[in-house]
């Protein structure tokens, strides 16, 4: 149960076999970026930014990662490109290497991404606020007063943060998820205070999954799980991510075969341009539906 919380997160300081960027580096100090980086650095960022339009195939993607991996070592206080990266090496394995899992073997390198692209995240949130990752350091671990120096430019950090953290958690075994169990909860409550919509209603996608995977002892309920999914399935319909997340979660936990098999054709028949920009996701999440549709007798009674 303890790893289905953790890892519908689609985020501490050490704990649980990793280290957080904030742990070995600190944001001041960069050394200026002279003209000269800072051309290269730019004819890398647009090389990466035109393979990430492609991002679909996995060798472009790859290439994204690569051209802004070389431009973040040019100029390291770059924190958009920071969380940036982070978004690509999430999907990279999310998208495509997580397909490779066997059911008692995850692909390694899935996992490694997943932990690169908290680290990721955590360089970003580093060079944004130097005052969060002080008080990180300070409390050994991310809480509510710690997220409280954050504004809304935090978002995307926290937010690919948490969800490739609950992935990696997941993956790296038990301790690991009870480590960061509360942290992901609290991360995706700050998100969600700040821009509610991020990345069509991530937050609201989050909660729904967990209020219907947690017992009712844990806070789990199914009414407020199907709140949260109504919200971000009527904010942004067209986002095949969530439609599987409702059906393989909600539906499951409530044992409506109807609602899991309509919703999971929704994404299989559905237009994966319909979101332009996350067709390369769209088209992820139909082999995703069409896995858990081929589970379905193993999932209803």
């Amino acid at each position: 149960m303890i790893a289905a919380l953790v890892g519908i997160a689609s985020v501490g300081c050490g704990g649980g076999g990793r280290t957080a960027a904030w742990e070995e580096t600190t944001a001041q100090g960069a050394e200026p970026v002279s003209a000269e980086q800072q051309s290269q650095k730019d004819q890398l960022v647009a090389t990466g930014d035109a393979a990430w339009e492609q991002r679909q195939d996995e060798a472009q993607l790859r290439a994204a990662i690569d051209a802004w991996t070389q431009a973040l070592e040019l100029d390291p206080a770059d924190w958009q490109l920071w969380h940036r990266l982070s978004r690509a090496q999430y999907f990279l394995a999310d998208g495509h290497l997580a397909f490779r899992d066997q059911e008692d073997a995850p692909d390694p390198e899935a996992t490694a991404m997943y932990q690169a692209a908290v680290t990721s995240a955590e360089r970003s949130l580093q060079v944004l606020s130097p005052a969060f990752a002080d008080q990180v350091r300070a409390r050994e671990h991310v809480d509510e007063a710690a997220l409280a120096v954050l504004d809304a430019q935090a978002v995307p950090a926290l937010y690919w943060r948490s969800a490739a953290l609950g992935k990696w958690a997941r993956r790296d075994g038990f301790a690991t998820l009870l480590a960061y169990k509360d942290e992901i909860r609290a991360i995706m409550t700050r998100v969600l205070e700040l821009d509610r919509d991020f990345f069509f209603a991530g937050p609201d996608r989050y909660f729904g999954a967990f209020f219907a995977v947690a017992p009712a002892y844990a806070g789990g309920d199914l009414e407020r799980s199907r709140q949260h999914f109504d919200y971000t399935i009527s904010r942004y319909p067209g986002y095949f991510g969530s439609h599987v997340l409702y059906a393989v979660e909600y539906a499951v936990k409530a044992q409506d075969r109807a609602l899991f098999e309509r919703e999971l054709r929704l994404v299989i028949d559905g237009d994966p341009n319909v979101l332009p920009d996350v067709r390369a996701e769209n088209l992820a999440e139909q082999r995703k539906a069409q896995q858990a549709l081929a589970r379905a007798d193993s999932l209803f009674e």
